[in-house]
């Protein structure tokens, strides 16, 4: 495993791997947790390990528990994240959150992220650089296109052939964690002037 010291993750990988929305993330990232969760590169936020458990754990507290207990519990993480449990304490009310359950879960969702991100390469002299599986010129985002519009692993498996269903299961995740930028682009055939033009009449009975 790497080290969860040096190892950090965006938002957007966040969100994929543990099911949270992105929103969530950022609100998070922007309201709740204390310097330290999270550093910024190039104007760009990044989650350490612990950041990302702690993001969860606000994710999946109730939604009434008060941003103040939320940031004491998870500067208790921070100071002492092998803590098995942590609790604030909001006038006569009582919060204790299990931090070792909600460790071992994105441990293991982040154990399967990694797994699925080996079998994708961003190649410059493959595809332009966009992503591919390792060893295909299979795009990674055009098989999460077709599984998003209904295609099946079977189908895929019978009209890409050197595709897995590792693979397909990896599509997915890499393009909720990885998503587009922009607009996508026109196919060369659509920039091209046509070869003529033809009018037709349209006879109306």
């Amino acid at each position: 495993m790497p080290n969860s010291n040096t190892e950090l993750f965006s938002p957007a990988e966040i969100g994929a791997v543990a099911g949270v929305p992105v929103k969530a993330v950022y609100k998070a990232i922007k309201q709740r947790l204390p310097p330290g969760l999270m550093i910024r590169r190039n104007r760009q936020p990044l989650l350490t390990r612990w950041g990302a458990i702690c993001v969860v754990i606000d994710h999946e507290m109730p939604k009434d528990v008060p941003v103040a207990v939320r940031k004491q519990v998870y500067a208790q993480i921070k100071g002492s994240t092998r803590s098995r449990a942590v609790g604030a304490s909001r006038g006569i009310v009582r919060y204790v959150v299990d931090v070792k359950s909600a460790a071992a879960r994105i441990d293991a969702e982040l154990a399967q992220y990694r797994k699925a991100m080996k079998l994708i390469v961003e190649d410059p002299g493959v595809q332009a650089g966009a992503a591919t599986f390792k060893g295909t010129r299979i795009l990674v985002h055009q098989i999460a296109d077709l599984l998003a519009r209904g295609t099946t692993a079977a189908e895929l498996l019978e009209d890409y052939p050197r595709l897995t269903r590792e693979m397909i299961s990896a599509a997915t995740i890499y393009a909720r964690a990885h998503p587009r930028r922009g607009r996508p682009r026109k196919p060369p055939w659509q920039r091209r002037r046509p070869l003529s033009r033809r009018t037709f009449s349209r006879r109306v009975v």
